[in-house]
């Protein structure tokens, strides 16, 4: 996150807490999942270049209308 405050002042706790936050921001980042998620932004990036779709991960298993009756769901 990048933060800018052309032409605004800020109060000296302003900035501490600025300065805070940027200095602590690190030491809250897994690591791991940080490389996971790089990882995954290089081939999302990848995949466009080759003009790939993405992959589905998400698909209808099946599609069913009417109301759910609990003594079918039991198998009765």
């Amino acid at each position: 996150m990048i933060v800018s405050f052309q032409g605004s002042q800020l109060s000296p706790g302003q900035r501490r807490q600025l300065e805070f936050q940027r200095n602590t921001r690190a030491a809250f980042l897994n690591p791991v999942l940080a490389e996971q998620v790089a990882e995954t932004m290089k081939a999302v990036e990848e995949r466009k270049q080759q003009g790939l779709k993405a992959e589905r991960v998400w698909f209808v298993d099946r599609q069913e209308t009417g109301t759910l009756c609990v003594a079918e769901w039991m198998g009765f």
